[in-house]
């Protein structure tokens, strides 16, 4: 009888986990670990596929935020962006087979230390869901990872976001059509997002200038 008890129990466990693992699949993972060099300055994806066969609400919230204060984060979801790491929110309705994401940006101003913020990932829908992602940093005098670009440039469902390393050199970005038609020209801060889904399909450029005169200039598709 125990024998079979522990069976039904093995088999239970191995129903929930493979229950669990068919609502989101994740890449590259549910974890994000870096060890990075004072200096560093970059941004950071976990993407996150319902591959259920149905639609799902979902939301997260904040577990834990252990990074120095020294440092400065923001944050995005295929929703929105924060100026900063939110407390919860929602991520949307995921259809089959839809993607989403959670984009990281952290700057170490070079102060080295460790730190994790760890975020939950729920449902109402499905009371399977309680997912954990975790973005870890280990920052160093001789990190090998340092500063990615000044700019960087995410362009994911209709939502065009720029993400900065430095906030108090004033940056402009102007987004105009082919046709020369200015739709965006404005100062930006250290994260911002321009939903070109609200505008019509076709070729978009964008051009971004700071102050010291650092142009990024290129081409996104609106499609």
């Amino acid at each position: 009888m125990i024998y079979l008890k522990t069976i039904a129990i093995a088999s239970l466990m191995m129903s929930l986990n493979f229950g669990r693992a068919q609502t989101l699949n994740y890449s590259p993972g549910q974890s994000i670990n870096k060890t990075v060099s004072q200096s560093y300055y970059d941004s950071d994806f976990i993407y996150f596929t319902n591959i259920s066969d149905k639609a799902i609400e979902i939301e997260f919230s904040l577990l834990d935020n252990t990074f120095a204060n020294e440092w400065s984060a923001s944050f995005c979801t295929n929703l929105t962006c924060y100026n900063k790491i939110p407390k919860a929110g929602s991520l949307g309705t995921l259809s089959p087979g839809e993607q989403g994401y959670f984009l990281f940006n952290l700057a170490a101003n070079e102060t080295t230390g460790n730190g994790e913020v760890r975020i939950l990932i729920t449902s109402e829908q499905d009371a399977s869901l309680s997912d954990t992602v975790r973005f870890n940093y280990t920052v160093t005098e001789d990190g090998t990872i340092e500063a990615g670009p000044w700019a960087k440039v995410n362009f994911d469902q209709g939502i065009f976001t720029v993400l900065l390393a430095q906030i108090n050199i004033e940056t402009s970005l102007i987004i105009s059509n082919l046709e020369g038609k200015i739709i965006y020209n404005e100062t930006l801060s250290a994260i911002t997002s321009v939903p070109l889904r609200d505008h019509p399909k076709g070729v978009y450029i964008f051009k971004i200038e700071d102050a010291s005169g650092r142009i990024l200039k290129d081409k996104v598709l609106n499609f």
